[in-house]
């Protein structure tokens, strides 16, 4: 499934996957967007799901950027209130622009959704 990346995002979307499994607050994480629809391309962001344990939300919550920024070099992340979704946290990592979207949610926060998510691991 991430062999059809790019390198650039196979790359993020890799470590991202190995960070994720060894927190064992993550239930799972889910990818969206082009990466489901279709024509992914390098200028194509990455659109991610990430599904914590609800004894951890409120805490990964209040360090998402704190995490956004072990994840590699982070140019600038804000959170997605602007578009409606205050748990979405939009990043911007470089050197090599890369533009990535975290959204934290709940097992039972997966039930609303907008598109039918790849799941990339679980649990």
């Amino acid at each position: 499934m991430l062999n059809t990346l790019p390198d650039l995002h196979r790359s993020f979307a890799e470590q991202l996957k190995l960070k994720l499994q060894s927190d064992s607050r993550i239930h799972s994480l889910l990818a969206g967007g082009s990466f489901i629809h279709g024509g992914f391309d390098q200028y194509s962001d990455l659109d991610f799901v990430v599904v914590i344990d609800p004894l951890y939300y409120d805490e990964i919550m209040a360090q998402r950027m704190a995490f956004a920024g072990t994840l590699g070099h982070l140019l600038h992340a804000f959170t997605g209130e602007h578009v409606g979704e205050p748990r979405l946290l939009i990043c911007l990592f470089g050197p090599q622009l890369l533009h990535v979207d975290l959204k934290f949610i709940t097992l039972d926060m997966l039930t609303q959704r907008v598109e039918e998510p790849a799941v990339l691991f679980t649990r």
